[in-house]
């Protein structure tokens, strides 16, 4: 599901978000202090955060890569697409290096673990080791489901609409926050949860065979996905949030989901309890 074309242009994509994106702090910061940018631009860069941040969590994350719910059709592919908007790479890819990245965590063959080859290779160098998604071991059931095949075909198209609409909406300075900033952001928050979630923060779940932490500000940035120890303990559980306390933004947004029929059957396993006693350090 991946050609040479795709691949290519993943490595030009890497550079831009590493090396191109991070320009837009200052400029948005110098756009603020001249007064330049409205409300407007701020509650566009605020809903295209939101957007492409629950994408990835629900869409490439927790339905597709660990399929911990069923979605309607129509709602599974504007989650795919909303996710392609953070331009991390195809639903395929994502989803199939993830799955590598859980069959691995945190040794030799872990994708991006911070214990195997430092920090900053699981933060974000390892987009430019070109690794390749290994469909027959790792998720080969991506290849046919229909909306994964068709959001990863049509994946550099969609992608650069989290840049367009931005700008068809705003302008220039949509661009910049609602483009380039928000991609900065969205994906130095996900980028954090290989990072730091495998290196600092709490250990809720000591029973896991890898390093996975949680961490309130990750969670709270990302939707939920800073829970990253509580996934590693149950990793098809829809809600990574396990505690009242522990706010999961993703969460919340499949319960209104479910309350409207649009997802259902959420794996939640019958006798789960929060942080088994025999597993939990708290």
């Amino acid at each position: 599901m991946q050609n040479r074309r795709q691949q290519h242009l993943s490595y030009i994509y890497a550079w831009f978000l590493v090396f191109v994106t991070p320009f837009a702090v200052p400029l948005a910061v110098i756009t603020a202090w001249q007064g330049k940018v409205t409300k407007i631009d701020i509650l566009c860069a605020f809903t295209m955060y939101c957007i492409s941040g629950l994408g990835i969590t629900l869409g490439y994350h927790r339905l597709v890569t660990h399929r911990a719910f069923q979605a309607k059709p129509w709602l599974r592919k504007i989650l795919l697409i909303a996710g392609s908007f953070a331009m991390q790479g195809s639903p395929a890819s994502w989803a199939s290096l993830h799955i590598q990245h859980h069959r691995f965590a945190d040794k030799q063959h872990d994708p991006h673990s911070p214990h195997q080859k430092g920090f900053w290779h699981a933060h974000c160098g390892w987009i430019f080791h070109g690794y390749k998604p290994d469909f027959r071991r790792f998720g080969k059931w991506l290849p046919k489901d229909p909306e994964v095949k068709h959001v990863s075909k049509y994946y550099l198209y969609y992608s650069n609409l989290g840049l367009l609409i931005p700008w068809l909406l705003c302008g220039w300075m949509g661009l910049l926050w609602a483009g380039l900033l928000r991609l900065f952001l969205t994906c130095h928050m996900t980028w954090s949860i290989n990072s730091i979630c495998h290196r600092f923060g709490k250990r809720a779940y000591t029973g896991t065979a890898d390093q996975s932490t949680n961490h309130f500000l990750i969670a709270l940035l990302t939707f939920g996905e800073g829970w990253h120890n509580n996934h590693h303990r149950h990793l098809q559980m829809p809600f990574l949030g396990h505690r009242w306390f522990e706010i999961d933004m993703g969460k919340w947004a499949l319960l209104i989901l479910q309350k409207c029929g649009w997802v259902w059957d959420l794996k939640i396993p019958k006798h789960f309890t929060s942080y088994e006693k025999s597993n939990s350090t708290l």
